[in-house]
This record gives structure tokens, sequence and C-alpha cells, in this order.
């Protein structure tokens, strides 16, 4: 198994129906190449954990490095898990206030600040699963 973690700026500020169809195409897509995650929205930046084989994750996350609904994209881990830590959904969401955006981008990558580790090695299961945290709590399911 291989996982992407990615953080990108949103382009415009997405709608409600713009967010719920990009979770629409999500779940389509992701559910015929064997990829589970996570999308996280919040301050107009995503944050998104994509997870599955490694060829279908590194073509998927071509594809959404060419995706004109967002910039300034920012690879934050690149690499093997042993297992699926989303392995029920196809794309868990949850949209976030923009200061718990910001304090969980700021934990996430702490280097950012002074860009002095602009690729940060790997984010371990434990953040994943504390990422997940974020959608469990609040019983939102997608």
């Amino acid at each position: 198994m291989h996982h992407i973690v990615y953080q990108s700026c949103a382009v415009g500020h997405p709608t409600r129906a713009d967010l719920r169809f990009l979770l629409q195409q999500s779940h389509a897509n992701n559910s015929q190449l064997g990829i589970t995650g996570l999308l996280l929205y919040g301050n107009d930046n995503f944050l998104q954990v994509l997870e599955g084989p490694a060829a279908p994750v590194q073509q998927l996350y071509d594809r959404i490095r060419a995706d004109h609904r967002h910039t300034a994209i920012i690879t934050l881990a690149d690499g093997a898990i042993e297992e699926r830590v989303f392995m029920d959904w196809s794309m868990g969401f949850q949209r976030l206030s923009d200061d718990d955006f910001l304090r969980l981008i700021g934990y996430l990558n702490p280097h950012r600040a002074d860009f002095s580790d602009p690729y940060p090695s790997d984010i371990d299961e434990g953040m994943l699963v504390l990422l997940k945290s974020f959608v469990v709590n609040d019983g939102v399911r997608w």
C-alpha cells in the first residue's frame, strides 16, 4: 500500500455545491481505482490523504496536480504504508473552520513557517488516525 498526503489552495471560494460535486467525482474515481482517503477543506485550502496501490495513487495524484480548481500544491507525505487507515471510505470529507484548518496544517508541517523543509519526511499512522478523527467525531461519512 502507498499513501500521498498533500495540501493545496482552492481557486476562488468553492461553494457547498462545488464541494459536493468534487466529492461525487472523488467517490466515482476512487472506487474504480481502489483508492481510499480523506479530504479536509477549510481556510480556502484542501488537505487530502490518498491511499491504495502505488501506481493508481500516483496516477490519481498526477491528475489532481493538474486540476485547475486548486494551486500551490505541497506534498506532505509520499510513501509506503503497511495498511489503509481509511479503508471504509472512498473519500471521507469534513469542512473545518478556518482556525482549525490552520492549526492542523501547522501541526502537520512545523517547518512551513520558515520554508526550511518544504517536503517533510513522512506522516506516521498516528497522524492519519488524528486526521480520521476530524470526520468520525462529527459523524460525517461520505
